[in-house]
């Protein structure tokens, strides 16, 4: 309850706006448990961001990811459903990464840098001729959760206004987009300039 109500409100009020009150207020409970089981709201912040970490680790384990034959394709699916398991995450994400006060602390900091060891994990396995092996795992890795969180920002905004609007958007589906960014950055890893 005490996560789910973070995440709502770091997600619609921003960090630095969402106090432990506001948490405990939204989760119905004593704010002395969000300081108690999370250590403030920023250890909860980082909890929140660890359960997405957590669940594309589940996934790659659970996936292969190391042994697939196309691992960065394997990989951008896994960030996308980890990304996809809490509603919250990518506006959170999307709304701090607007906040120039935002300084990562060093838990933070640590949660982040475990979930770029996927990609780097990837990386090595591409053969070694390619291109991509000197490439920056951060830019990778930003290059692929960066449109998915902003995909996920857009589509629950457009599911926002179904209805309210004379003329209605469409969704497109976060599968085919997933797998047409997953091709995208396929071909660019592997200097290929063709569709498979």
């Amino acid at each position: 309850m005490i996560k789910a109500a973070g995440a709502e409100l770091f997600a619609t009020r921003g960090y630095r706006a969402t106090g432990v009150r506001d948490i405990a207020d939204r989760a119905g409970c004593n704010q002395a448990l969000v300081s108690y089981h999370f250590n403030g709201k920023g250890g909860l912040y980082d909890e929140i961001l660890a359960d997405a970490v957590a669940e594309a680790e589940r996934l790659a384990q659970e996936g292969d990811l190391s042994s697939a034959e196309l691992p960065e394709i394997k990989l951008v699916r896994i960030l996308s459903r980890a990304i996809a398991s809490q509603p919250h995450l990518a506006p959170m994400i999307l709304r701090e990464q607007m906040d120039p006060d935002r300084l990562l602390n060093p838990d933070t900091a640590n949660t982040l840098r475990s979930f770029m060891a996927l990609t780097e994990k990837v990386l090595d396995t591409l053969p070694l001729d390619a291109e991509a092996r000197g490439w920056d795992p951060q830019i990778v890795h930003l290059a692929i959760v960066g449109p998915l969180i902003h995909f996920t920002v857009a589509t629950q905004m457009r599911e926002a206004t179904v209805g309210k609007l004379s003329r209605p958007m469409s969704t497109p589906d976060l599968d085919i987009f997933t797998d047409t960014l997953a091709s995208m950055l396929s071909r660019a890893l592997r200097g290929e300039t063709t569709d498979r």
